[in-house]
């Protein structure tokens, strides 16, 4: 049995002897050649945080993102996307309390405000950035998430502040809609006036024209507040909101707070208590709010769950124009990276987030690239609005939370506009 073995063996190695002299010829003058092996890329666990984004059809919110995920692992073996989903009552703060700790997600979601662009604890995503990529997205969408010539997020779809409407209450007071829309600021505060009542003899219920959330980080109130003319950076590209259109964007809120047309609910600081105000209760005839969320009112109306509603823009004052400004653009940002294979991964799995548009009108936002229309009628005046909306100072986040509770205060407290200006100029200016 030892001798066949023994005879191949010996052939084995004569022969391996016999080429080898011709093998090295080949190889040392260049007629074999070799390719180097190509480098593995990451394989091993990315986190993502993420808020939800409620449609008709994923009343949760968390769908979308989780067919993204199941997609992208399945065209990247041994990778695993680990999601943690976000409420929007604490998600950014628990954000921002994470990301300098060894435990922070390796994908958070982004805004143009979000302070963590700023201080240097996101990624730039320049170099893997296609040449072409910005020339596709509308006009300025990229420079939400730009700062000192670095990009460091991918936009997913643009947002601003609208008014929702309770057509059954305009209908129940005879109040005319604004025609497309657009509302005269004398026209709104009669309008709201007329939306203001009391009814029940026994048991009376409150019906306000107007409720919104005015505390944390949002931009509800600058849609009054820049009514009349007023911005919030001057003709040499400062920061300042001061003069007499500032001034009397304030008033107008003040106004409207004395003639008791704004629901007390947008005081106790408490969000899911102003949406019910409007959505449940149906106490409030108008809900100032992000955009976004007329997908939330999409759902509950497709469920008979809600009255027939509508979108208009801010109300129209000196300034003819219903400017408002807002952090506009929702996206991803990658935090910082040790392992740069990761960090790729990491940014093809953001660009496959955002490429595609196709889900984002029924999200609640208006695409961010060039050449997608919108079909829906709401959406089309959302469109429009976020044409009149400015975007936000860089690094703005803090100031506008500390303005909100100024103004939240200043109203509650039943100061003067002038003394409300102040504060704010206080705060622009620290």
């Amino acid at each position: 049995m030892k001798k066949p073995f023994t005879l191949f063996m010996i052939i084995l190695i004569i022969a391996f002897l016999l080429y080898w002299p011709h093998y090295m010829y080949l190889f040392e003058t260049g007629k074999i050649k070799t390719e180097p092996l190509e480098e593995q890329g990451y394989r091993g666990i990315i986190t993502l945080w993420d808020f939800p984004h409620p449609s008709i059809n994923d009343p949760d919110g968390f769908n979308f993102i989780k067919k993204k995920i199941q997609d992208f692992e399945y065209n990247h073996p041994g990778v695993i996307i680990e999601f943690e989903p976000l409420q929007y009552k604490d998600g950014f703060d628990k954000i921002n309390k994470l990301l300098s700790d060894s435990t922070r997600p390796d994908i958070i979601p982004i805004a143009a405000d979000n302070p963590n662009i700023y201080e240097g604890k996101l990624e730039p995503l320049n170099k893997y950035l296609d040449r072409n990529y910005e020339d596709m997205l509308k006009e300025r969408v990229i420079n939400t998430f730009t700062y000192k010539g670095n990009i460091y997020g991918l936009p997913l779809g643009m947002y601003t502040n609208v008014l929702f409407l309770n057509l059954d209450m305009f209908n129940k007071r005879e109040v005319e809609l604004p025609e497309n829309g657009e509302w005269t600021y004398d026209k709104f505060v009669e309008d709201m006036m007329k939306l203001t009542y009391h009814a029940g003899k026994k048991d009376k219920i409150n019906y306000y024209g107007l409720s919104t959330y005015i505390d944390d980080n949002n931009y509800n109130v600058w849609g009054f507040l820049m009514s009349d003319g007023a911005n919030i950076v001057d003709d040499k590209g400062k920061i300042s909101f001061d003069g007499p259109q500032a001034l009397s964007g304030i008033q107008k809120l003040v106004d409207l707070n004395k003639k008791g047309v704004l629901n007390p609910v947008s005081f106790e600081g408490d969000y899911n208590k102003v949406w019910d105000s409007f959505a449940t209760l149906k106490e409030s005839a108008v809900l100032v709010d992000e955009s976004y969320k007329i997908a939330n009112l999409k759902y509950l109306q497709s469920r008979n769950k809600l009255f027939e509603f509508d979108v208009a823009l801010y109300p129209e004052g000196d300034g003819d124009i219903p400017f408002t400004i807002s952090s506009k653009v929702y996206g991803y940002g990658i935090t910082k990276q040790s392992d740069k294979k990761k960090l790729e991964l990491a940014y093809k799995f953001i660009k496959f987030i955002t490429d595609s548009q196709k889900d984002v009108e029924d999200m609640g936002y208006i695409p961010v690239k060039k050449g997608i229309s919108v079909s829906d009628e709401y959406m089309k005046r959302i469109e429009k609005a976020i044409n009149y909306t400015n975007y936000v100072p860089e690094n703005w986040q803090d100031k506008n939370i500390k303005i909100n509770n100024t103004i939240h205060d200043g109203l509650k407290n039943n100061d003067s506009a002038d003394a409300i200006l102040k504060k704010i100029n206080d705060i622009i200016h620290q």
